[in-house]
C-alpha cells in the first residue's frame, strides 16, 4: 500500500479551494451527514414556539441554536490546524454562507486593541433568510430579527478566537434598511448599548422557572390567606367599634414589627408600645402611595398614606429595625391596614362633625338669643358644657394675602377642623364655630388650666398652628374675658370683637382687657362712629402733626394730670419748649388746655388712635 503523506501547509491550501467546489462537495468535505430543513417548517416551528413560550424565550432558543452551529463549524477549522487569526475571521463566513443563511457576509471594519488582539468586527449580512421570511410572513419589524445569524456568530467567533463574543444585530432589512448590519465586539468591551442581550446566551431550566414561579405563587397564596384572615380581624375591630389603636394592636400582633398611625398633619394617633426614637421629621412628608423611608443602615420605615376619597386624611407605617427590609407580605398587610384605617377615621370624622355641628348650632343660637336659659341650661348639660362653669372665648378674623382666594365656605370649614385637631391633641373642651366669616371659639375654661400653660404662649401657638397650614392667610384673633356662666355668652362674642377692632400690622393676638374706656367705643356696631368721633377730636392736630410730636406731647399732658413740671419731665424738655407746644397745640384744636371735660374726650379719641396702632406713644 502507498501512503500519501500531506503537511499541514498542503492541508490549509485545500481546505481554502475547497469552497471552490459545488456546495454538495463542499458539505460532504466537512460533514459525514446532513438534515436540510425546509425555511417554511422552521418558520412555523418559530410560530409554535412563539405562542407555547413566548417571543423573548424563543429569541433565546434560536439564538442558542446559532450558537452552538457556530461553535461547531469553529471547532472544524481549529481542527485543521487554522492558527492566523484573519484566517479564522474569514472562514467564518464562508461556513455561515455554506448552511445558507445568507447569500453574502462582508467585513466592513476590523480593529484590533494594542495587544493586537480583536477589539471589533463591523459586517453586514446580504439576504439574510430570517429577515427574507419576517417580511414574507409579518411585514417590517421595528427590531431587527436575525437572532439565529447572531448567535452563529457569536459563537464562531467565541470558539475560533477563544474570547466570548456577542454580536448584536443594529441594523435589519425588516427594519427598511437595504441590508443587515451587525456589532462583534468581546464582551467586556460592550457597554449600555448591548441592553442585556448576553442573558439570552444562557442556558435557561424551563423546569426550575416552573419550580420558582409555582414557590412564588405558593407564597403569594399564603400571603393572601394571612391577609384575608388579618381582614377579617380588622373587619370585626370595625364592627365591634374597638377603635384605631386596635388595627395597630393586630399588625404589631402579625408581624412584630413597631407600627403606628398618624394624621395628615403628622401627629400620633395610635401605636405600639416598642416604637424605638427616631427623628420623625425624616418622614414627614405628604405622600401619594406606599414608600420606603431610610434613617439609617440599621432602621427604615415603611409608610402608606390613609385616603378619604380623594384626600390623604392620615399615614400608617411599619418600623424596620437591625437592617430588616420589608417583605411582600408586610405591604399587603400594610395596605389591607391603611383601607380598615381609612373606614374607622370615616366614621369617626362623621361622629365627630354630626357633633360638633350640633355644638356650633347650639352656640349660633345661644349668640342669636334664640335659647331661653332653661334650654341653654339643657342642652349645655347634654354636651358637657356646664352652664355654671367658666367659659373664654376667641374669634380668628382670616385676611387674604395670596392672589387667589379660594372658596369661603370651603375655607373656613377646613379651619375649624384644623382647629378643632389642635384643641383636641391637648384636651381642651372647645366648640368651634363660624359666624359672619369669623371663626369663633368658646373654651371651657377649667380645662385649658388642667392644660398649665400661660394664656400668651398658648393662643400664640394657636396662631403659629394656624398660621402654618393657611400661609395665603394672615390671622387675627380676639380674646375675650372670662365669664362665670354660660349665659353671658354674647357679651365676651362682642369684647372679642371690640379687641379686633384695633388690630393693625404690628400684632396678631388682641385681649380685650388691654382696652380701657375706649372698650365701650369699640364695642359699637359700627365702627364709622368711632371714626368720625375720632376725627371730630383730632382731626385737624394729625392732619398737620406728620411725625406725632404734637400728638405725644398732648397724650403725655392729659396723662400727667395737666402738670406742666411733670409732663416736661416725661418728654425731658424745656419748660419754654413744653409751652411752646401746647400753645401751638391749643391753636389747632381751637380748645383752652384747661377744660377738663373737652380733654376727656380728645384722651378718648388719643387712646382708641393709640389702640389701633395708628400711633405709637411709649
Amino acid at each position: 500500500m502507498e501512503w500519501i503523506i500531506i503537511n499541514l501547509e498542503q492541508q490549509l491550501a485545500i481546505t481554502k479551494k475547497i469552497f471552490e467546489l459545488p456546495k454538495e462537495e463542499i458539505l460532504q468535505h466537512f460533514y459525514e451527514r446532513i438534515m436540510t430543513i425546509p425555511i417554511t417548517v422552521r418558520t412555523a416551528l418559530k410560530k409554535e414556539l412563539i405562542s407555547t413560550i413566548g417571543a423573548d424565550r424563543t429569541k433565546g432558543v434560536f439564538i442558542r441554536y446559532g450558537w452552538h452551529s457556530g461553535v461547531s463549524d469553529a471547532k472544524r477549522v481549529l481542527a485543521m490546524g487554522i492558527t492566523d487569526t484573519i484566517d479564522l475571521i474569514k472562514m467564518g463566513p464562508k461556513f455561515h454562507e455554506l448552511h445558507g443563511y445568507l447569500d453574502h457576509v462582508k467585513i466592513e471594519k476590523l480593529e484590533f486593541n494594542a495587544q493586537n488582539q480583536v477589539k471589533r468586527i463591523d459586517i453586514i449580512w446580504k439576504n439574510s433568510f430570517e429577515a427574507a421570511e419576517h417580511l414574507r410572513e409579518h411585514g417590517n419589524s421595528q427590531k431587527p430579527v436575525c437572532h439565529n445569524l447572531c448567535g452563529y456568530a457569536s459563537g464562531y467567533l467565541s470558539t475560533a478566537l477563544n474570547t466570548t463574543f456577542i454580536v448584536k444585530e443594529i441594523e435589519c432589512s425588516t427594519m427598511g434598511y437595504e441590508h443587515c448590519r451587525a456589532i462583534c465586539m468581546p464582551l467586556d468591551y460592550w457597554d449600555d448599548t448591548l441592553e442585556n442581550e448576553d442573558r439570552y446566551y444562557q442556558t435557561v431550566n424551563m423546569l426550575d422557572e416552573l419550580d420558582e414561579v409555582t414557590a412564588k405563587l405558593k407564597q403569594e397564596r399564603d400571603n393572601l390567606k394571612q391577609a384575608n384572615e388579618l381582614l377579617k380581624e380588622f373587619t370585626r375591630a370595625l364592627w365591634s367599634n374597638q377603635g384605631i389603636q386596635k388595627i395597630i394592636d393586630l399588625l404589631h400582633t402579625t408581624t412584630g414589627n413597631p407600627a403606628y398611625i398618624e394624621s395628615e398633619s403628622f401627629v400620633n394617633i395610635a401605636s405600639s408600645n416598642n416604637i424605638p426614637n427616631f427623628d420623625h421629621s425624616f418622614v414627614n412628608e405628604k405622600i401619594l402611595a406606599t414608600t420606603l423611608f431610610k434613617i439609617n443602615e440599621d432602621l427604615h420605615i415603611l409608610k402608606t398614606p390613609i385616603y378619604f376619597g380623594q384626600d390623604i386624611r392620615g399615614y400608617c407605617a411599619y418600623i424596620y429595625t437591625d437592617g430588616r427590609m420589608p417583605s411582600d407580605l408586610d405591604y399587603l398587610l400594610l395596605d389591607k391596614a391603611s383601607l380598615s384605617s381609612s373606614i374607622i377615621l370615616l366614621n369617626e370624622n362623621i361622629k365627630i362633625n354630626t357633633e360638633q355641628n350640633v355644638k356650633r348650632n347650639f352656640l349660633s343660637d345661644i349668640l342669636e338669643g334664640r335659647l331661653k336659659k332653661e334650654e341653654i341650661s339643657k342642652i349645655a348639660y347634654y354636651l358637657k358644657f356646664p352652664p355654671t362653669e367658666k367659659y373664654w372665648m376667641l374669634t380668628v378674623e382670616k385676611s387674604i394675602i395670596s392672589e387667589y382666594e379660594q372658596n369661603e365656605l370651603q375655607l373656613n370649614e377646613e379651619l375649624i377642623r384644623h382647629i378643632h385637631g389642635f384643641f383636641k391633641e391637648r384636651n381642651i373642651n372647645a366648640i368651634v364655630s363660624q359666624k359672619l366669616n369669623q371663626i369663633i371659639i368658646l373654651i371651657a375654661y377649667t380645662s385649658f388650666e388642667a392644660l398649665r400653660s400661660k394664656r400668651d404662649t398658648f393662643l400664640q401657638q394657636l396662631h403659629k398652628h394656624c398660621s402654618r397650614r393657611f400661609k395665603k392667610h394672615t390671622l387675627a384673633i380676639g380674646v375675650s374675658s372670662v365669664i362665670d356662666t354660660m349665659d353671658q355668652l354674647s357679651i365676651i362674642y362682642n369684647e372679642t370683637l371690640a379687641a379686633l377692632r384695633v388690630k393693625n400690622k404690628q400684632k396678631s393676638i388682641y385681649y380685650f382687657e388691654d382696652l380701657e374706656l375706649e372698650s365701650l367705643l369699640f364695642q359699637l356696631d359700627d365702627d364709622t362712629i368711632v371714626s368720625r368721633f375720632v376725627q371730630k377730636e383730632l382731626g385737624h392736630l394729625v392732619s398737620v402733626d406728620k411725625d406725632f410730636d404734637l400728638t405725644k406731647t398732648l397724650y403725655a399732658y392729659i396723662e400727667s394730670g395737666m402738670n406742666i413740671n411733670s409732663t416736661a419731665k416725661i418728654l425731658s424738655m424745656s419748660i419754654s419748649g413744653l409751652r411752646y407746644r401746647l400753645s401751638k397745640i391749643s391753636d389747632l384744636l381751637n380748645i383752652q388746655l384747661d377744660d377738663t371735660k373737652k380733654l376727656f374726650s380728645i384722651y378718648m379719641a388719643l387712646k382708641i388712635l393709640r389702640a389701633k396702632g395708628e400711633i405709637e406713644i411709649d
